[in-house]
């Protein structure tokens, strides 16, 4: 037996992943990975107690270059006798319609791929096996940190996750070439892997190359670190669940707060039990409360978590607003967190029905409705002559100075807005008296916010720091048609 088939049957043994499964969906690319993966399996399945079934996703980008692939991953299925499925789909096309990027699109329809063909076999036991190996780890770990993470990020790549499982995850991508080599086993080579169009081919190439030449074990420490982290992060999350459960909150429970309702998305901590906890059992327990509310962490981040710290020295009835329409407020000593659904005290419109926060997805154009009227957005490129004169209703913002999602709503307090080119800031019920605004008008003014900061304050000024200069390149035009008033 090769060593290199030895040490894949070892890691499967060390991770159990297929004690009790008889069946195995197995992603084949054609590339090093999946090719090497599969004829391990095949070489195997007797001593494993597994069939396997392969299955291939042509992406139809390569052309000529992918429908060779598909062909090749079929007849080498065929030599192995497994079965395998072939789809064809149109990644270029989902991605446009889903508004993601080809990689996540790509990512998605594999996954779609596999799960429909494990849910054939799940009755008899079933598992996804894909082709992650020691590399992906360390791209990952490095990916995550570049665009910023927690201990979530670093951990990296489980080698088990429900029911998918990673056979390769404890080999270099080296070691897996020099097997096929000597097994006489050839493999196809994606020409877009040689690229640097997306952002982990950079790291793979570029990143992780630099690294190894200060250290050639560079790749391994930082899976040792990924796993170190995965520890970390399993102890972390184990003191967050439990003062969660102190709480009355059920973590086991999707969406079980203190009414018991399971389809009630509304959580409530004392503020003081918080603050007694160590500081990053606050932020962490801040943090998984967010992303329960918002259906998910995905542009989740720590600026999230901080804005709800702020509350702690807030009075009642102070909150702020978080992505998907969720919000948090301080409730007599008491945190309260809401998803959009269940949102109580948000100004929302009486008679109209409209929300009293939108969220503004900033990379298209759109509108969005207040109970105050309609804001419209546009984004395009600079164009060379742009009138800027001053206009109640229309502003004109610099778009790479908007680092964080904005949202539409009305007043809140701890709101404040950027008054001067050296960063100094105005709370905005300063500026209203300054501006002689009636205490009862100031809920009825319209603004685009980027968490407490304002942006805009419709009618009365924009952030200086969000002023177009020379150097924009990019505009997002605001607009907003007050409603009329029946």
């Amino acid at each position: 037996m090769d060593v290199f088939e030895k040490d894949v049957l070892e890691y499967i043994r060390k991770y159990h992943m297929f004690d009790g499964i008889s069946h195995c969906v197995c992603g084949v690319s054609g590339g090093a990975d999946s090719v090497s993966l599969l004829t391990v399996l095949a070489r195997h399945r007797a001593e494993l107690g597994i069939d396997i079934h392969v299955v291939h996703i042509n992406h139809m980008i390569r052309g000529e270059a992918a429908d060779g692939d598909q062909s090749y991953v079929e007849t080498l299925s065929g030599e192995y006798g497994v079965t395998c499925d072939s789809y064809r789909i149109d990644v270029r096309k989902l991605a446009e319609q889903a508004g993601q990027t080809v990689e996540e699109a790509g990512r998605h329809a594999r996954y779609d791929a596999f799960d429909r063909m494990r849910a054939r076999y799940a009755d008899e036991g079933c598992v996804i096996a894909v082709a992650h190996n020691r590399n992906d780890v360390a791209e990952t770990v490095l990916f995550n940190m570049a665009r910023g993470t927690g201990m979530g990020g670093i951990k990296g790549i489980a080698p088990v996750r429900d029911h998918i499982v990673r056979p390769l995850l404890g080999s270099d991508r080296s070691h897996i070439e020099e097997y096929l080599d000597r097994q006489g086993i050839r493999y196809c080579t994606d020409a877009t892997n040689n690229e640097d169009d997306y952002t982990r081919n950079k790291i793979r190439h570029r990143i992780l190359p630099l690294m190894n030449e200060i250290n050639g074990q560079a790749t391994e420490h930082i899976c040792q670190m990924a796993m170190m982290a995965a520890d970390y992060e399993r102890l972390a999350a184990g003191l967050v669940d439990d003062f969660l459960t102190g709480q009355g909150i059920d973590v086991r429970s999707e969406g079980c707060g203190w009414t018991g309702d399971s389809t009630n998305r509304r959580y409530e901590l004392d503020m003081a039990a918080l603050k007694e906890q160590d500081r990053l059992v606050q932020e962490l327990v801040i943090r998984k409360l967010i992303g329960m509310v918002c259906g998910g962490l995905k542009d989740i981040g720590m600026s999230h978590v901080s804005e709800v710290t702020k509350l702690y020295s807030a009075d009642t009835g102070a909150g702020i607003n978080l992505p998907a329409g969720a919000r948090v407020w301080l409730e007599y000593g008491r945190l309260v967190f809401a998803g959009g659904e269940n949102r109580a005290g948000d100004q929302s419109c009486q008679d109209g029905g409209l929300p009293g926060c939108v969220d503004i997805d900033i990379t298209c154009d759109g509108e969005y409705e207040l109970c105050e009227g309609r804001l419209t957005v546009r984004i395009y490129d600079r164009p060379e002559a742009l009138d800027l004169a001053k206009k109640e209703c229309t502003k004109f913002l610099d778009y790479g100075k908007i680092k964080q999602c904005l949202q539409l709503r009305t007043f809140e307090n701890g709101d404040y807005i950027v008054v001067n080119s050296a960063g100094s800031r105005k709370k905005l019920n300063r500026l209203y008296t300054d501006c002689k605004i009636s205490v009862d008008k100031r809920r009825h003014i319209p603004l685009v916010t980027s968490g407490q900061e304002v942006v805009w304050a419709v009618g009365l000024r924009i952030g200086e720091n969000y002023k177009v200069t020379e150097d924009t390149q990019k505009i997002i035009e605001l607009n907003f048609n007050r409603r009329k008033q029946s």
